[in-house]
């Protein structure tokens, strides 16, 4: 009896004993890294680093954008020289047909700032298109501007004389007069300005 009274009163789990404790996690997950710790060196380089990542982009974008504008005008500057030749070659052949529509030398420039050339073109071989027209527009239009042959006196007095040449000019800045007043364009008032200048050289 004494013996069943002590068995009761100190209860033994005996599979506790032999199940043993849990082996421990053979890979156990490390403990997060700490926070890394910068030196004053260290934040010193990062921002010079960072700055000259910077300073290079701006001048990588500032080479680009000089090469850019470098570009434009010399495309610009070949766009002009271009458009100069190609006026050159223009005025060229309308003075050469000028002439032959019985415009004087003396007139031509005059002739030559009141002709529409707006149509003209250079073909492919470098040839002046549309002046022929050009010319016959402006012949039709401004009449005074071809020179006119004076007749031959006949006999003597009684057979008259031809005007004299200044009587000429006065007729043509006249007739260009005219033409101002009437249309009131400013091309004909810089056609009669034109003429004048070049009559009275």
């Amino acid at each position: 009896m004494e013996n069943e009274s002590k068995r009761s009163r100190y209860p033994i789990n005996l599979q506790h004993f032999a199940e043993g404790d849990a082996d421990p996690d053979p890979n156990p997950t490390p403990d997060p890294t700490p926070d890394k710790t910068f030196t004053q060196a260290d934040l010193d380089r990062i921002v010079a680093d960072r700055l000259a990542r910077d300073r290079k982009g701006r001048e990588d974008y500032d080479d680009i954008k000089t090469k850019l504008t470098a570009l434009e005008q010399a495309e610009a500057d070949r766009d002009k020289a271009l458009t100069t030749a190609n006026q050159r070659l223009i005025d060229a052949e309308f003075r050469s047909l000028a002439r032959e529509a019985n415009i004087p030398t003396d007139r031509l420039a005059a002739a030559l700032k009141l002709a529409d050339l707006t149509s003209v073109t250079l073909d492919g071989e470098g040839n002046a298109v549309g002046v022929k027209e050009a010319v016959e527009a402006l012949v039709s239009a401004n009449a005074y501007l071809i020179e006119k042959t004076q007749p031959k006196p006949i006999g003597g007095a009684s057979g008259g004389k031809a005007d004299p040449p200044d009587r000429t000019k006065e007729q043509m800045l006249k007739d260009a007069a005219e033409k101002a007043r009437k249309t009131g364009r400013i091309e004909d008032r810089m056609a009669y300005s034109a003429l004048k200048d070049e009559l009275n050289k």
